[in-house]
């Protein structure tokens, strides 16, 4: 049974900058992974920047946190990635995890994309995986 946390008690573990330097004049910006909650049942789990093969050990470690709480019975979780600016397949891997955990669990996965996440899940077909919106 997991207790409803005051905003002050979140659990926030972020994972800053997960992505190595890259090479070249212009670096993409590095990713950034925080999982916050639970709260009221909810768990979100926020990445934003540049998502590849650099960071999906980060989004992998945030993600094995999050089921932690799929598994302990929250009500939802919220999956936001309106601020990622790339997005390669070693680092949707981990989030068509996180989709099946959910659906296993029958805990609602709520999914908010951005462009460039959008067009990725689109081209990879994994938009029935991860829909947006719901």
């Amino acid at each position: 049974m997991l207790a409803t946390a005051t905003p002050g008690d979140l659990m926030d573990t972020t994972h800053a900058d997960v992505a190595g330097p890259r090479r070249g004049s212009e670096e993409p910006p590095a990713a950034r992974v925080q999982v916050t909650g639970p709260v009221d049942a909810v768990v979100a789990l926020t990445v934003s920047g540049h998502l590849d093969t650099n960071a999906a050990g980060g989004l992998t470690h945030a993600i094995d946190t999050l089921l932690h709480h799929v598994a302990g019975g929250i009500d939802r979780v919220i999956l936001d990635l309106t601020e990622v600016t790339s997005l390669t397949l070693e680092a949707l891997t981990p989030l068509v995890r996180l989709a099946r955990a959910c659906r296993t669990a029958t805990v609602p996965l709520h999914v908010a994309l951005s462009p460039e996440a959008r067009r990725k899940v689109a081209l990879t077909g994994l938009a029935a995986v991860l829909p947006e919106g719901r």
